[in-house]
């Protein structure tokens, strides 16, 4: 089956049926609201986390859909999806609960994994580079690699999840990556699949931003990362002219943050690395750019600041995307592209930083002044 703009039927059903569903999860009270207040949290009102269980109820709906049709492109995700449930269910706990350690939830994304490896064919092929190609055809070398990096992307999903529409218009432009590389190479299965999670998230987008009705969840985020995970090893494994780190410059943003997350933690702040703080990017944009701009508005909103967040780093996935279909073949310049996002990432937060301490310092010498000005008048 060739690829074609007439073929995407399932991405209408995927954003349709999820954007009716929705509702649901708005109206389900009782289950799942965040409440305010937290270290990362920035919304202002109680909000349904269970977004993400519709996204997952929705896949299996299309997938349900596609194998009735006999759609073989569609219905070849089905096996990916059933190995999510794991991490999905872990991610739902802590959705309802709020008590699953970080650790418990990391272990399900193994485990998930580990069932994509045996009955998915999800094993990282090759990394473009020779001496570790020749080590990735040994399983015991392959296997865990795959699980941690599948691990990685869960989680790295999860840790940009902080803004409305942030991580879902994030995953867009990933998957949409995935999506042109796989149309270009003729892989109609890796298009479909890409396709069908493209309409799940705009089903979610629709309701999530601008306003934040309803969020992903850590189930949605855990189900999101990890089919990026498992699409982008497809499509490496099944086009051997588009280099393996194609899929890692699509995905820089949500991976540079989650590193320098884990340096910041453990290195600098000497913390637990799974310790939630306020320092992520998408936090600093919004204490520092979108607060400030609402303030100097006759009726600050907090929803709007919260909206100005995400659209700043969507133009960091769009350059991502843009390097990566630049450079999809050459894979040291790919690592160049890398190197490059990563210098601008440190830039922009480095400027944050800088922001808040001349703002300190400029109050500083105002309050200086006035205590002058008083001590003189006296």
């Amino acid at each position: 089956m060739t690829p074609t703009l007439f073929d995407g039927w399932y991405v209408a059903l995927a954003a349709a049926c999820v954007g009716i569903l929705m509702p649901v999860a708005i109206r389900a009270r009782s289950l799942g609201y965040d409440e305010p207040g937290g270290v990362q949290k920035l919304h202002h009102a109680a909000t349904s986390r269970l977004g993400g269980v519709i996204v997952v109820i929705g896949s299996f709906v299309v997938l349900g859909a596609a194998r009735s049709v006999g759609d073989a492109d569609v219905g070849s995700a089905v096996p990916l999806a059933l190995a999510a449930l794991p991490v999905v269910l872990a991610g739902l706990a802590e959705d309802l609960t709020g008590g699953v350690r970080p650790r418990y939830r990391m272990i399900a994304a193994v485990v998930s994994a580990a069932f994509a490896s045996f009955y998915a064919g999800g094993v990282i092929p090759r990394l473009d580079i020779p001496p570790v190609d020749s080590l990735l055809t040994q399983p015991w070398i392959a296997l865990p690699l795959t699980w941690f990096m599948v691990a990685g992307s869960c989680n790295a999903i999860n840790l940009i999840d902080g803004a409305h529409g942030l991580a879902s218009g994030t995953a867009m432009i990933m998957f949409g990556g995935i999506a042109l590389a796989a149309g270009w190479s003729g892989d109609a299965k890796t298009l479909a699949e890409a396709g069908t999670i493209m309409g799940l998230l705009a089903g979610f987008l629709a309701w999530n931003y601008p306003r934040g009705r309803v969020f992903l969840g850590d189930a949605g985020a855990y189900f999101v990362g990890f089919m990026y995970a498992q699409l982008a090893i497809r499509l490496v494994a099944r086009n051997d002219a588009i280099s393996a780190w194609y899929v890692i410059m699509l995905a820089a943003y949500p991976i540079c943050d989650t590193l320098f997350a884990m340096y910041r933690r453990g290195a600098v702040r000497r913390r637990p690395l799974m310790a939630p703080d306020r320092l992520h990017l998408h936090t600093l944009i919004f204490r520092r750019v979108a607060l400030p701009i609402a303030r100097r508005t006759a009726h600050p909103d907090r929803v709007r600041a919260n909206a100005r967040v995400a659209p700043r780093l969507w133009l960091h996935g769009l350059l991502c995307l843009a390097v990566a279909i630049v450079l999809q073949k050459n894979t040291p310049a790919l690592w160049l592209g890398i190197a490059g996002y990563v210098i601008f990432y440190l830039y922009r937060y480095r400027l944050l930083v800088r922001s808040r301490r001349q703002s300190e310092q400029l109050w500083a010498g105002i309050e200086r002044r006035r205590s002058v000005d008083r001590s003189t008048a006296s």
